[in-house]
């Protein structure tokens, strides 16, 4: 049984023993459960369908030290309590004899993720130190923020800080071994906060990712909630990129298909004329190594999409990335960034209310995600609500400062809507220049009052490609909701261009 037990998962009512990482689970999230009580569970399960006397469970979990049955009786409440098992179901006691775990079903490993302990910040004025309790509490929140993503294990803080303390050589020997670890430390003081954060490869030592936040002001626990969200992006991003550099040279088809995706959508972020071309090939090519990749159809869907030129696409064709966006959420119904580019084929659509249910489903799957708050916010204003939709894009700004040149696009629309002319003017500065961005630039600046700059726009975009409609492009590309909205971009076009 030993053997048989350890090549898998074990399925304990609606609880996951993992006995090859040391874990035990309820939907993905690690289950509180002390170590000598996950060592009496282990070891029972290793056992399992067989009686196993009191005796033996007393010398395989304490070893030489001497305990009495109390030991055991509360070893064995704590794993029934962990597995809600308070109708002895799972872990029997079997009179005069000892105990048995019933019959668990064994169950193939799942696919791996990356196990993560959050360790207790360091105070930064005092070495060694975690006497303030910003410290703690900010390590706390960023363990609690992390464990919503599914694709993540999170320990508890008790087993994160004896995993870290028997790395360091100081504490006795845990039955988990986490991949990474999180630490950092934090300095109060003047008025000011300064919180640096680390990822730490757990087996090889290295430092991963680290990175520092300094912040002032009158409020320190918002100041200390903004640099969360901001830790948070960035500790799933590298968490993702490292866990990919781990299972790099493994021969397996999924891998293969996760690096096509991966260059693909590292190709459509660029802008080089090939580069949208370049991304659907990819994607094409993972599609055909695994049909069912869901985030690979949804970034397909979104490719096409762009190529055809988003909200102006034919119909035929925005019908037909909306339906293989659709696939994609059936086929992975917990990926965010597949909800996400469904949002953005339904918006395309016109449809914008199933695009703002999708755009939130998104943002409830992954409250963190950076690209889904600035395109929440975008969607916000595109429904007539640019303040609501500002708010979002400051906080995913925040979030990503290193964001992609279309945040600056999505921003200029909303401050444009909000009547912040001479901002969405800088917005647009941010930009890559072409006809189109000198239409929206020559529509703000007319609004903004700078006839000169708004007339050398236009001046720009009749060079630049005389076949170009500004008007048309502004009111149809942009997929405002209200036609008003629509009018007050098109009309500052038409001011511009009225310029003499």
């Amino acid at each position: 049984m030993a053997e048989s037990a350890s090549q898998g998962v074990l399925q304990l009512g609606d609880c996951q023993l993992d006995l090859e990482r040391g874990l035990l689970l309820r939907d993905g999230t690690a289950v509180p459960l002390r170590s000598k009580a996950f060592s009496l569970l282990s070891y029972l399960a290793r056992n399992d369908g067989k009686v196993v006397t009191k005796s033996d469970l007393i010398s395989a979990v304490w070893g030489n030290i001497a305990v009495t049955e109390d030991s055991l009786t509360q070893a064995v409440r704590d794993i029934r309590k962990a597995l809600d098992d308070g109708d002895q179901t799972i872990l029997k006691a079997v009179p005069k004899r000892g105990y048995v775990l019933s019959a668990p079903c064994h169950k193939p490993s799942p696919a791996s993720q990356p196990v993560v302990a959050v360790v207790p910040f360091e105070d930064g004025q005092t070495l060694g130190g975690t006497s303030d309790p910003i410290s703690s509490a900010f390590a706390e929140d960023v363990a609690d923020r992390l464990a919503r993503f599914r694709t993540l294990t999170i320990l508890n803080r008790e087993t994160a800080l004896a995993a870290f303390r028997q790395a360091q050589g100081n504490g006795p020997p845990v039955t988990v071994r986490p991949d990474y670890f999180v630490r950092g430390a934090v300095v109060r003081g003047g008025g000011q906060l300064k919180i640096s954060a680390k990822l730490v490869d757990a087996r090889a030592g290295t430092l991963v990712w680290g990175e520092s936040y300094t912040a002032a002001g009158p409020d320190l626990f918002a100041v200390q909630d903004d640099i969360a969200y901001r830790v948070v992006n960035r500790l799933v991003s590298n968490l993702e990129a490292a866990a990919l550099r781990r299972t790099a040279g493994k021969p397996t088809r999924d891998l293969a298909a996760y690096e096509l995706v991966t260059r693909a959508i590292v190709r459509f972020r660029g802008y080089r004329p090939d580069d949208n071309s370049e991304a659907l090939s990819l994607l094409k090519a993972a599609i055909s190594r695994d049909p069912d990749y869901g985030l690979a159809h949804a970034y397909m869907a979104l490719v096409e999409l762009a190529i055809a030129d988003y909200g102006s696409a034919p119909e035929d064709v925005i019908a037909s990335c909306t339906e293989r966006a659709s696939l994609a959420v059936a086929l992975a119904p917990d990926e965010p960034r597949c909800h996400r580019i469904l949002a953005q084929a339904r918006l395309a659509a016109r449809d914008h209310a199933a695009a703002e249910h999708h755009m939130r489903r998104a943002l409830d799957i992954n409250p963190y995600d950076a690209d889904t708050m600035m395109q929440m916010g975008h969607l916000l204003s595109l429904r007539g609500r640019p303040r609501d939709g500002l708010e979002l894009m400051d906080r995913a700004v925040a979030a990503n400062p290193l964001h992609a040149e279309w945040y600056h696009c999505d921003r200029a629309l909303a401050l444009y809507a909000a009547g912040d002319y001479a901002g969405a003017a800088t917005a647009i500065r941010r930009l890559p220049y072409g006809p189109r961005r000198w239409s929206l630039l020559a529509a703000a600046l007319a609004r903004a009052g700078d006839r000169a700059g708004a007339r050398e726009c236009v001046e720009h975009v009749r060079r630049s490609d005389p076949g170009f409609s500004p008007a048309s492009h502004l009111r149809t590309s942009i997929e405002f909701e209200r036609p008003e909205d629509s009018d007050h971009l098109v009309e500052g076009f038409e001011i511009a261009a009225a310029v003499g």
